[in-house]
């Protein structure tokens, strides 16, 4: 039999095994004979030149891209209260989740991928338990009703709770991750966004977006049909945050830590309830997740905006997580085997 025959029997055998990427190379180290115009590892795309931004190639060549932390990400089916805010759409935001304790709303949260979920650190301050919790995706009502099995089908467990480490309950460090207990199903409605490793490109930005489940005013809740609120907001830069909050009596704003968002007036603001949602802002037709809603003073004050966790500032930590929490796949028991002895014959006489 001829050696590229083989090849290609032992490339299938080793698809078929779950082999991909550095199981490959360490089967080359095991035999490392090769057939004339065989390859040692599979081709891969040369990295773009990067150039302190966001980088998109042709949908054709693929996406290569490591400011960005998933990929595909940030993309919605729909075009388009929270404090100053309106009903949203089914599908406008699919990456939005309700964190639900003993199966009612508590927090919100975003996808990051089939299996992660991103939310506030002082969502878990008193309940700390997996078990008690379960994410919610692909529903517009943080109550739908009983009879809606789409609702359960799209509701997780968790797995793990993943607060982190350095938050001691104040405004600091204000993040935590999720693992589910199994995969999400996507579709049109339910999408993860994406996660940059900087977002200093954003200050200053008019046009983001926060979406939660909160109340409308200050000691107002959402009323009935409990739908999912968005509100247009303003990026506001460092140095004037830094101002309207150095002043005695309010928590201290980090500029490494936090973003402010709102608007100076209170007319469009986060409040009770929307805590652990996202902060969203478009960058050439992707949305990516900018902030998570932390703290503030009161809820749609004038000259107090909402106060947000700067995701990128964490972006090597999600990271890490989410490497760790994914497991090469196994091989299986019988066809590893085999493959190792098409390998054997790939040996030079």
């Amino acid at each position: 039999m001829g050696a590229r025959v083989r090849a290609l029997l032992l490339a299938q055998l080793l698809v078929r095994a779950g082999l991909r990427g550095q199981d490959v190379r360490d089967l080359d180290q095991l035999f490392p004979g090769k057939a004339p115009g065989t390859r040692a590892s599979p081709r891969r795309a040369p990295e773009p030149e990067r150039k302190g931004r966001l980088i998109f190639s042709s949908p054709r060549a693929g996406f290569e891209n490591s400011s960005l932390l998933t990929w595909p990400c940030g993309r919605h089916k729909i075009q388009p209260r929270v404090v100053g805010g309106k009903d949203s759409e089914l599908g406008r935001w699919p990456w939005q989740g309700s964190l639900r304790l003993w199966g009612a709303h508590h927090c919100g949260a975003s996808l990051l991928n089939r299996r992660w979920v991103l939310s506030a650190a002082h969502c878990f301050e008193k309940h700390k338990d997996p078990s008690k919790w379960t994410a919610q995706f692909g529903e517009l009502s943080s109550r739908p009703t009983f009879w809606k099995l789409w609702t359960f089908y799209h509701r997780y467990r968790v797995k793990d709770i993943v607060v982190y480490p350095q938050f001691s309950g104040t405004s600091l460090k204000d993040i935590a991750l999720l693992k589910l207990s199994s995969s999400v199903t996507y579709n049109k409605y339910i999408q993860p966004i994406c996660v940059a490793a900087s977002s200093s490109e954003f200050q200053n930005k008019a046009d983001c977006w926060v979406t939660g489940w909160g109340h409308i005013e200050e000691g107002q809740v959402l009323p009935p049909p409990y739908r999912l609120q968005e509100a247009q907001v303003s990026i506001i830069n460092n140095s004037r945050c830094d101002f309207l909050f150095r002043r005695p009596g309010f928590l201290s704003y980090d500029p490494d830590d936090m973003i402010c968002a709102g608007s100076e007036n209170g007319q469009r603001d986060a409040c009770k309830g929307d805590s652990g949602g996202p902060l969203a802002c478009e960058k050439r037709g992707l949305w990516i997740q900018v902030g998570i809603v932390s703290w503030g003073s009161g809820c749609g004050r004038p000259n107090r905006p909402g106060v947000y966790t700067n995701v990128s500032a964490y972006f090597d930590w999600i990271q890490m997580l989410m490497a760790r929490g994914t497991p090469r796949p196994v091989p299986s028991r019988l066809l590893l085997p085999l493959a190792v002895l098409w390998a054997g014959l790939l040996q030079p006489a």
